[in-house]
């Protein structure tokens, strides 16, 4: 089938836009995809009563940027289509926000998509999301660990997002431009050889279509399956929790009194229990900041226990369990002193910063430390003793990584930025010693990685902000 007419059968079998259409954006980067679906809509406009705009992100990080936008305003112009651009700088970004460049890059476009949509009341913003797009993100999803929502992989619709090129596949998008003369940007920085997708794209995939031919056909059967399966559950699950057996709240309806009553909980089969839990918590922390599966898992098993814990969700939202319930409370509770043990190769939760870390040890240090603010590599020669991970005590010092001498870990936080409301609770990874590693801001001076490192630390903080 010609890509034009997969499109639109895609359009009109998941029903991705209102029946009277309407406005609709085009995330637009300018490569071949991205490209190829503006081209196709603008085709479709008027069998679907469309108009159509382009939005492109500068995300600040490749010289040549510029003249991508330059290229994306030429097509536009050509096409007639409305272009609309925002510059961001996404390496600050992710500064700030302790992500990596490739989070910062995708929260920056969505939220830039979502008040374009608000301000030009979009019925639907479509991204250029392939069928190889597809399989790669279901792979990256079990590579990194996920459950049978991430085996869905993306979605054709949720709320105004929609991906009308999920049936069609990315060779097809570039002999599209090819044949329609478009012009279209390369990203460089998808050659990097760091970079998961690329990994998976260009090594994992050609490996497993040699070991079946029919590999992508069998993959993208089960998300189809799953998906249909993930839907059943969401019906349940709302069922359930709408009958007002599950979560109850005060007349109200205040958040420090949003309760699920142990004894109901207890009774429902692990698998309900699970999605009881994540579907409770996303009313109030949304998709994004849920917590992983090993802190919502240490939390059930509490519940199931009638255990007397406390979970730090977020930095306003603390959930805690007891015999008779699992609470959420709306206000900030003071930093308590806490301290565990750390064993390789062996998660450690950490309930009182809403977040679990692992470290394991490597025979040689990587040849590039590509890290993100939560993790970081470490001369495991360097460690002293038993390691630990603790929050802060009282007349802490040690040598951050560039300073010429030791200081108070108060002074310390102050010149980082760490807001008062982290300091208390952010783990610090500590050995007999002292400090090596203050996640998200820096490590020991002592424990840096050299030329004569023969044994590395990789040591990582999961969050409860992490995608899922």
């Amino acid at each position: 089938m010609e890509i034009l007419e997969r499109v639109q059968a895609t359009l009109r079998e998941r029903q991705l836009l209102p029946p009277e259409g309407g406005t609709v954006i085009v995330g637009y980067s300018g490569g071949a995809d991205s490209t190829a679906l503006l081209h196709l809509l603008t085709r479709l406009q008027g069998a679907f009563n469309l108009r159509i705009h382009a939005a492109h992100l500068h995300h600040g990080m490749r010289p040549e940027a510029d003249d991508d936008v330059r290229v994306c305003a030429s097509v536009c112009a050509q096409l007639g289509v409305p272009l609309h651009v925002e510059r961001v700088d996404v390496p600050a970004l992710a500064q700030a926000e302790r992500l990596s460049l490739e989070e910062a890059g995708r929260n920056a476009r969505y939220a830039f998509f979502e008040r374009l949509a608000h301000e030009l009341n979009a019925v639907a913003v479509a991204l250029a999301h392939t069928r190889d797009d597809q399989i790669e993100t279901i792979l990256i999803n079990l590579l990194r660990g996920t459950g049978p929502r991430g085996l869905c992989g993306m979605p054709y619709k949720r709320d105004r997002i929609i991906r009308p090129l999920l049936d069609a596949t990315r060779e097809q998008t570039h002999q599209y431009c090819a044949a329609q003369g478009l012009p279209t940007v390369f990203d460089r920085t998808n050659l990097d050889p760091h970079q998961l997708r690329r990994r998976v794209r260009m090594e994992l995939i050609p490996l497993l279509r040699d070991l079946s031919p029919a590999f992508d056909r069998h993959l993208l059967r089960l998300a189809d399956i799953l998906e249909n399966e993930e839907a059943w559950w969401e019906y349940e699950v709302h069922s359930l929790m709408e009958c007002g057996s599950v979560a109850s709240a005060d007349a109200e309806a205040k958040l420090q009194h949003s309760k699920i009553r142990r004894e109901f909980f207890t009774r429902l089969h692990p698998a309900m229990q699970r999605r009881v839990l994540r579907e409770w918590l996303r009313a109030h922390l949304g998709t994004l900041r849920l917590p992983p599966y090993e802190i919502l898992e240490g939390i059930r098993r509490a519940a199931l226990d009638g255990k007397r814990t406390s979970w730090q969700l977020s930095d306003t939202l603390r959930l805690t369990t007891d015999e008779t319930a699992l609470t959420l409370h709306a206000k900030p509770p003071a930093p308590e002193p806490y301290e565990y043990p750390v064993e390789l190769e062996t998660p450690i939760l950490i309930p009182q910063a809403g977040a679990w870390l692992e470290a394991r040890l490597l025979n040689a240090p990587p040849p590039s430390l590509e890290t993100t603010p939560d993790c970081a590599y470490l001369d495991a020669d360097a460690v002293q003793g038993q390691l630990i991970v603790r929050n802060a005590r009282r007349g802490d010092r040690f040598q951050p990584l560039g300073m010429p001498a030791p200081k108070k870990l108060s002074d310390i936080f102050v010149d980082r930025k760490v807001p008062r409301a982290e300091r208390g609770r952010l783990p610090l990874l500590c050995d007999a010693a002292g400090i090596l590693w203050a996640p998200g801001y820096t490590i020991a001076a002592r424990a840096r990685i050299t030329p004569h490192t023969t044994r590395a630390l990789h040591v990582a903080l999961r969050r409860n902000d992490a995608e899922t």
